[in-house]
């Protein structure tokens, strides 16, 4: 099966703060999350060259970050019938100007960061869905299927998907995410809550195979226990900004306190600063609200 998975969902992340994986079906070719905006013409190169001559016809978003739709504008530019797929929530975020703004601001300051140019000349309007779906709607690819499954916690439009023919589960960010130094990092934005919620349902999906946020499919040693392992780091989090809330903590006060636990060389080195500060005061503020 781990051979069939190699040949089917292909890698074509461009940089290890960036995300892309491309899923080939006998009829129809799909890619989930497109990656970053300043190395979108490594990521279009890499499907390109795993499409060997297809086109892309879909690209499923996880969730409507800059770091995992950052390069929309230049795939639809590549592939001018690509229909991007995503909840109602999300064609929602993608109209609205201020998503919209940001993206261009954390791209910008993610290529400064990395020393690299950013082409910014395209039109905002690009970032737009043509498909929405909901919970367990089904679109085939030929031989494979692919299955929403509705994650909220991370941010309100976060999705999961399942392949059943591969027994591959794609998640995003809200379970938290991995990195090389072995640590899950919390990720939950918007609901502590709901994040609880969606882990326990992707624990439930009879899945084999784990494709993880900024890393493709995880190894068995890293897959076993995920969810497991992702509910206590969540709660150990939540329970971290209530104590602070608890001993009077000011913002200020507790960010810089987050910062110190959670902002370790490793996650930094995947994270531009402005943007892991962005995600702490929304972690903290979602915590403090359900809260109360």
């Amino acid at each position: 099966m781990i051979l069939i998975i190699m040949k089917r969902f292909i890698n074509c992340i461009a940089h290890k703060s960036s995300d892309g994986q491309l899923l080939v079906g006998d009829d129809y070719t799909a890619l989930f999350d497109c990656g970053m905006m300043f190395c979108c013409d490594k990521t279009i190169e890499n499907v390109k060259k795993a499409l060997n001559g297809r086109v892309l016809d879909y690209l499923f978003l996880t969730h409507t970050h800059y770091d995992h739709i950052g390069a929309l504008p230049f795939f639809r530019k590549e592939w001018n019938n690509l229909r991007v797929v995503t909840c109602e929530i999300g064609a929602a975020v993608l109209l609205k100007n201020t998503p919209r703004r940001v993206i261009r601001e954390l791209s910008l300051a993610a290529a400064k960061t990395y020393k690299t140019e950013l082409n910014m000349d395209y039109n905002d309007d690009l970032f737009h869905a043509d498909i929405t779906v909901k919970e367990n709607k089904i679109i085939s690819l030929g031989g494979l299927s692919v299955q929403t499954i509705e994650t909220p916690g991370h941010t309100r439009d976060s999705l999961a998907f399942f392949i059943p023919e591969l027994k591959l589960l794609i998640i995003n960010e809200t379970p938290g995410i991995l990195m090389p130094d072995g640590i899950i990092y919390p990720c939950y934005l918007t609901s502590y809550n709901d994040t609880i919620q969606s882990i326990k349902k992707c624990s439930q999906i009879p899945y084999e195979h784990l494709s993880m946020p900024h890393c493709g499919v995880a190894g068995s040693k890293e897959a076993d226990s995920f969810f497991e392992k992702a509910l206590e780091i969540n709660t150990t989090c939540r329970d971290f900004i209530t104590d602070m809330k608890n001993k009077n903590y000011t913002e200020e006060k507790m960010i810089d306190a987050y910062f110190t636990k959670y902002a370790s060389e490793t996650l930094l080195s995947y994270q531009p600063k402005d943007a892991f500060m962005a995600n702490a005061k929304a972690t903290i503020a979602s915590t403090l609200r359900e809260g109360e």
